[in-house]
């Protein structure tokens, strides 16, 4: 029985999908140098490589990179105005960059570090060092994404958190005034919420809202669609570019997708239902001396979700910017 055992979980680790490997950006205008670094790295990394401070900066924002390993002497953009270009960007600040240079100066140094890089590597290459170096800042990025996203993530069915939700909302409402665009936000609540936490168990009110955390984010599913747990019984979807009558559809088809699940109400033949409330607006028929916070957009949508809920199971209350639907 004991071989027996071995050999299946044997057989469950062989099954198993590969790690991905880390994604590692070498820029170097000279492609002997490249080759070398490569090397070093291509028996544990997906390697991809830029000759100029431009191609670097477009790769990194098309692909997922873990690290850049980047010379400072190229022509045009040099190393240190690229690093600093990066950490400009919020999308690609997180990468770590270690410079790859045959400059030692102590200087040369310092203002590596003041750009942001991590690490400095002198030339001439050595394979190990930097393999070293590279997988020692890719360990700690990974713990550090792994921080970043335990600090985003709430504990109901791997949502995003409240804080998430605020920072992300804010940003969206200041895209959609920039661009000129429509923007709706959804909040969803859990009808008679109160009676169930009275008849239920913790784990038991824990797992419903788990469920229903899990059904409303598998309709999350245009490009730029965020869910989020908003607090309590409540959960929020924010839709970028998507208008009134979108939102509408999307808002019944939350309240059908959580009636669908078949979880049990307060009473036996009663299924667990949720009222959606939502305010949408159009930045485009917006008076452009009037300022629309995000704050307004969650405090609008909030009273319409108390109108939904008041209004009975599975009720729906959409508002567009200072009129109703």
């Amino acid at each position: 029985m004991a071989t027996t055992d071995v050999g299946s979980k044997e057989h469950e680790l062989e099954a198993r999908e590969p790690e991905p490997r880390p994604q590692v950006l070498i820029v170097d205008d000279v492609p002997e140098n490249i080759e070398v670094l490569a090397a070093a790295l291509d028996a544990d990394c997906e390697v991809f490589f830029a000759m100029s401070g431009d191609e670097a900066i477009e790769i990194a924002s098309s692909l997922p990179v873990d690290l850049i390993l980047l010379d400072i002497m190229m022509p045009d953009v040099d190393g240190y105005e690229v690093c600093r270009l990066l950490k400009l960007d919020p999308r690609l600040a997180e990468i770590p960059v270690i410079f790859v240079t045959a400059k030692t100066d102590i200087d040369d140094e310092a203002k590596g570090f003041e750009v942001g890089a991590v690490d400095y590597i002198t030339k001439p290459i050595k394979r190990m060092r930097v393999r070293a170096r590279v997988q020692t800042h890719l360990q700690l990025k990974a713990a550090r994404d792994r921080l970043r996203t335990l600090a985003n993530v709430d504990g109901i069915a791997g949502l995003a958190n409240r804080a998430t939700f605020d920072s992300l909302l804010e940003r969206e409402t200041k895209r959609a005034e920039l661009e000129q665009a429509p923007l709706s936000l959804l909040l969803i609540g859990v009808d008679d919420f109160g009676a169930l936490v009275d008849t239920r168990g913790h784990l038991a009110i824990q797992t419903l809202l788990e469920r229903v955390g899990q059904g409303l984010a598998a309709h999350a599913w245009g490009a730029l669609d965020f869910c989020a747990h908003f607090g309590g019984h409540q959960f929020a979807m924010v839709l970028p570019q998507q208008g009134a009558e979108a939102a509408l559809d999307r808002a019944a088809t939350l309240i059908d997708a959580v009636a669908q699940l078949g979880l049990k109400g307060v009473e036996p033949m009663q299924p667990v239902t949720v009222s959606v409330g939502g305010m949408t607006i159009d930045f485009a028929l917006v008076d452009p001396t009037v300022s629309v916070s995000s704050q307004e957009l969650v405090l609008a949508a909030s009273q319409a979700l108390e109108r939904a809920a008041s209004s009975g199971h599975g009720q729906l209350w959409l508002q567009r910017w200072e009129s109703a639907v």
